[in-house]
């Protein structure tokens, strides 16, 4: 059988399921070779039509009124004030879907690239609020110490709405995460800061160094993917990229799920969840995924829980 992936000069892969996998839930070996391949040459892959359309219209109308609350209270993600962290609802067992929370197009995926039984442990979301024209978030990539040169973890972005230039679709840098390290980041000092998470003095912050940066674009430029609802972006952490103006008059809201390898020494990052619906997250939609997360009453601040991560190795030494 022919791979359903295509590839334009410089453009993100996107793999297409073929109706027989759409039956099955898993890719035929073809597919999963082309999601391999933009992975590991890219850093990055769209997995197209693979959530109910119904599941992501549902989400986003609940999730765009919320916005309206959360942006008079949650920093501006990366400092710039055009992008918040939006993480999706845990409560409303209605909103609970197994394509979104425990994909299984996404887990096969990660079965592969990370190794068996890849482990969830981090959730939450990305609001690119309606026109911020012409503000954006400098090159980066999520990552505040030494990391790994190899696959370590992948985060799973599923967009809730059109996802395009217009609407603030995020710039990616394909083929970045291929030989990035944390000596071409700028270094944190006591004067530096992170909205979202902590800094060690002398160790990477987020930012890529400018001359890097300029250097790498004469290599390969960045790009815009577009993406539809229903399809779901697979970016390897080390992957360079930014967020980028919404030009429209909509909330560009996409989900992050994160998944890290068992090899991988951080133990102690968790996904909290609210102990009422620990029967859906702990049966994992039966998919070959270990769930890694503290059930907490339901009044416990989910939102402010799940934005305190970091991806450092638990006993953290520099590589």
């Amino acid at each position: 059988m022919a791979s359903n992936a295509t590839q334009i000069v410089d453009a993100p892969r996107y793999i297409t399921p073929t109706t027989e996998e759409l039956k099955a839930s898993a890719y035929d070996s073809r597919n999963i070779e082309a999601a391999l391949e933009a992975l590991h040459q890219d850093g990055f892959v769209v997995l197209k039509s693979v959530v109910d359309v119904n599941h992501i219209e549902n989400l986003n109308k609940y999730m765009a009124k919320d916005a309206e609350h959360m942006i008079r209270i949650k920093p501006f993600n990366q400092g710039v004030n055009s992008n918040i962290l939006q993480a999706p609802p845990l409560k409303e067992s209605d909103l609970l879907y197994d394509d979104v929370f425990f994909n299984p197009f996404v887990i096969q995926l990660m079965n592969a690239y990370l190794g068996s039984k890849p482990i969830w442990n981090f959730l939450t979301g990305n609001n690119a609020l309606p026109k911020t024209n012409g503000l954006r978030q400098p090159v980066h990539k999520d990552i505040t110490f030494w990391h790994p040169q190899c696959p370590f973890f992948v985060i799973a972005n599923v967009p809730l709405c059109s996802f395009n230039p217009t609407t603030g679709s995020t710039e990616f840098w394909l083929g970045s995460h291929a030989h990035t390290a944390g000596t071409q980041q700028k270094i944190a000092t006591r004067e530096s800061k992170l909205a979202n998470g902590k800094l060690v003095v002398g160790d990477p912050i987020c930012d890529v160094l400018d001359d890097v940066v300029e250097a790498r674009r004469k290599i390969r430029p960045p790009i815009q993917p577009s993406c539809e609802p229903g399809d779901i972006m697979l970016r390897d952490l080390r992957t360079w990229h930014a967020g980028m103006p919404n030009e429209s008059e909509n909330y560009r809201i996409m989900l992050a799920l994160g998944y890290q390898a068992q090899w991988y020494p951080n133990h102690t990052l968790r996904v909290k969840l609210p102990l009422s619906q620990g029967n859906f997250f702990m049966k994992h939609g039966g998919q070959p995924v270990e769930v890694r997360a503290d059930l907490l009453p339901d009044d416990a601040n989910f939102v402010k829980l799940n934005d305190d991560f970091t991806f450092r190795r638990s006993v953290d030494s520099k590589l």
